[in-house]
């Protein structure tokens, strides 16, 4: 298998977290080509920023709408796409632990259309941004509504910075928000008002999920809640160290919501690492959903 088919099988039938970073990569590449092929040949365009990045002018986006989702994929420079990259893993892959797969593409790109939004109505609305004309380009967004989607699903989720220092997922998640925030002021206030408006996204989406709120918009950008789905299952009922539950399967061999709920549960009260083997392997099944 060449280097060409052996992506083409990674893209197809990877994870969604590493289709996302293969489109971000592939765009980044294309765009850096294309670049290098106007200077050479002494051409002056800047085409990614006019009609991919997102502007702070209202007027302007109504001529590339688009690019309230394009800027998404944006990067520009190679430590920028390689730190979102590795933001992207790290946080995908724990947010695949509690959601669907598919979900990864909704709180992605309606996180970063959320913080796109944001952006533009700090620029129309607070009178420091006036006359500001900037653009806005990055994953950073997204990423921060994948955080926070996880850490207000899981909020006592242990990580381990570095390998050695173990924190909450929640209190790492609000230091970058609160980082964000007193960032404000500096040279990239878009960015930031953009992951601000990520991380509110993440937090409402994994709410929602959770049943604790119910908005219009979200119904129209999910699809129906976890435990709104409908399967005949066939109980059994095993023991844990602390209760019991059913870990009853469908027809098609999947466990059942009732037991999902229940390991869910008690990984916001104890954290994930107090999960017995047998609870892992049925929220890794839940998981392939």
């Amino acid at each position: 298998m060449n280097l060409v088919e052996d992506l083409k099988y990674q893209f197809r039938y990877g994870s969604p977290i590493i289709r996302l970073i293969f489109i971000n990569v592939v765009v980044f590449v294309l765009l850096g080509l294309i670049s290098l092929c106007l200077f050479l040949f002494k051409i002056k365009s800047n085409y990614a920023e006019d009609y991919l990045a997102l502007h702070s002018s209202m007027h302007y986006l109504s001529h590339v709408p688009w690019t309230l989702f394009t800027y998404q994929f944006l990067h520009v420079g190679p430590m920028h796409l390689l730190f979102n990259m590795l933001m992207l893993y790290f946080t995908g892959n724990i947010f695949t632990d509690f959601f669907r797969k598919n979900d990864v593409w909704r709180v992605y790109l309606w996180g970063g259309f959320i913080g796109g939004v944001l952006y533009l109505g700090s620029n129309a609305l607070f009178p420091v941004f006036e006359g500001n004309l900037s653009t806005l380009v990055g994953a950073s967004g997204c990423i921060m509504a994948i955080l926070f989607a996880t850490s207000t699903y899981a909020p006592n989720l242990k990580v381990a910075l570095f390998g050695i220092i173990q924190i909450k997922l929640i209190w790492l998640s609000l230091l970058f928000l609160f980082l964000d925030l007193i960032s404000i002021p500096g040279s990239n206030s878009g960015g930031h008002l953009a992951h601000i408006g990520g991380a509110f996204f993440g937090f409402l989406f994994a709410k929602y999920r959770q049943g604790k709120i119910h908005f219009n918009f979200l119904e129209s950008v999910t699809d129906k809640k976890p435990d709104e789905r409908k399967f005949k299952v066939k109980v059994k009922t095993y023991q844990t160290s602390e209760k019991s539950y059913n870990t009853g399967h469908t027809k098609s061999g999947k466990p059942s919501q009732e037991d999902i709920d229940i390991i869910l549960d008690k990984i916001s009260k104890n954290g994930y690492d107090k999960l017995s083997k047998q609870e892992k392997e049925i929220l890794f099944k839940a998981s392939q959903e």
